[in-house]
């Protein structure tokens, strides 16, 4: 289980990792993706920066 755990947050940090890429490559803030995605800009914030601190 732990394996599968740690398999999880590893692809959530890459997934944060491809929208921050995305954002910069369309050169837009966070504010404005969020509002493009439906979705606030904490929830941005959290998938970009945030998930790099679940990573061992």
């Amino acid at each position: 289980m732990t394996h599968s755990v740690n398999l999880l947050v590893a692809k959530q940090h890459n997934i944060g990792i491809l929208i921050r890429a995305l954002r910069q490559e369309l050169n837009i803030s966070k504010e404005r993706f969020a509002a493009e995605l439906s979705v606030t800009f904490l929830t941005i914030n959290f998938w970009e920066i945030e998930m790099e601190d679940l990573i061992p």
